[in-house]
Parts: structure tokens; C-alpha cells; sequence
């Protein structure tokens, strides 16, 4: 299946290459490039900030949630150790109150996870749209007709010349060298 998918974004590139301008199909040689956006975006100024503050929300919340299990075992522990002593009713109450503690725990785990997403595409999307523009710039100096982004594990690259590598000429572009 993996191999059909490869195969069928390979015909796709191929078929997209050759729906390319006049002006570049005519051409005998399509220029092509690659990057490795996450190495880029690792590297870039204000990446390490962006990170630090995402990491430092991520351990607070991971605080938060590990008090919410702790809090959720401890109910879990107190009720089952009441069960034998529990008329049926009062039984069935316990755990309807244990199932709703459950479930505004889980509520808040994913308001959390949320959160941390939202926080994350905030500060990083200045940078990946610095990266793109950079990208895009030197795309059009080289004459590039395509530059492929390594990074994805489904891009349709089976084989590269490392000297078409532009990992290092975006980082030095924003890096301002």
C-alpha cells in the first residue's frame, strides 16, 4: 500500500513537472532544490525562545495533569475501598461521581493540549513564514523550478544530490550572514 501511495506521488510530480509554464518545460533541465525545514526552523533566531516558553507551559500543564490523575486515583482508591460497605444505590452514585470527576479531567487534559497547540502555532508561525519567504527568495534566484522539503515523511524523494542541499544558504539568509 505504502509503495502504491510512493508510486502514485511519484507519477504526481512527474505529471506536475511537466504542467509546468512553456518558459520551463521547453527547458531540457529542471532545476530543483532541497531544504530540511525542520533543521531550519530549529536553527533559526527566536526558535530557541519559542521553544523554551512551550516547554515551560508543558511542564505546568504536565504538573497540572499529573495532580488531576493523582486526584482521580485517589477518588478511584477511597470508593473501592467503600464498595463492600455500600448499599447498591450509593454504589451506583459513587461511580457516577467518579465517571464525572473522570470525565472534567479528561475535559481539562485536552483544554491543556489545546492550549499548548495554540500557544506553539502562535510563536512559531513568524518564524516558518520567515522561512518560506527566505525559501521562496532563493528559490526564484536559483532558478529553481521546485525545492522539496526532506523534512516530510511524505515527500515523493527517493534519492538527492546533497549538492542541491539549501539548508544551510536559508540559514545563513536568515541568520542575516
Amino acid at each position: 500500500m505504502a509503495r502504491r501511495a510512493i508510486a502514485v506521488s511519484v507519477v504526481l510530480v512527474a505529471v506536475g513537472l511537466g504542467v509546468y509554464p512553456a518558459s520551463i518545460s521547453a527547458q531540457t533541465n529542471v532545476r530543483v532544490g532541497y531544504v530540511n525545514t525542520t533543521t531550519i526552523l530549529q536553527q533559526m533566531p527566536g526558535f530557541e525562545a519559542a521553544d523554551s516558553t512551550i516547554a515551560a507551559m508543558r511542564a505546568g500543564m504536565q504538573w497540572e495533569a499529573d495532580s488531576l490523575q493523582a486526584q482521580l486515583a485517589s477518588a478511584v482508591t477511597g470508593a473501592e475501598q467503600q464498595q463492600l460497605l455500600l448499599n447498591p444505590e450509593t454504589g451506583e452514585a459513587q461511580f457516577d461521581s467518579l465517571q464525572g470527576l473522570n470525565d472534567r479531567i479528561q475535559a481539562r487534559l485536552e483544554e491543556m493540549q489545546t492550549q499548548v497547540l495554540a500557544r506553539q502555532r502562535e510563536l512559531v508561525a513568524p518564524l516558518q513564514q520567515q522561512m518560506r519567504t527566505a525559501i521562496e527568495a532563493i528559490r526564484a534566484e536559483r532558478g529553481l523550478a521546485v525545492v522539496f522539503d526532506v523534512a516530510n515523511p511524505n515527500s515523493a524523494i527517493f534519492s538527492v544530490d546533497y549538492a542541491l542541499d539549501l539548508t544551510e544558504v536559508v540559514l545563513a539568509r536568515l541568520r542575516g550572514s
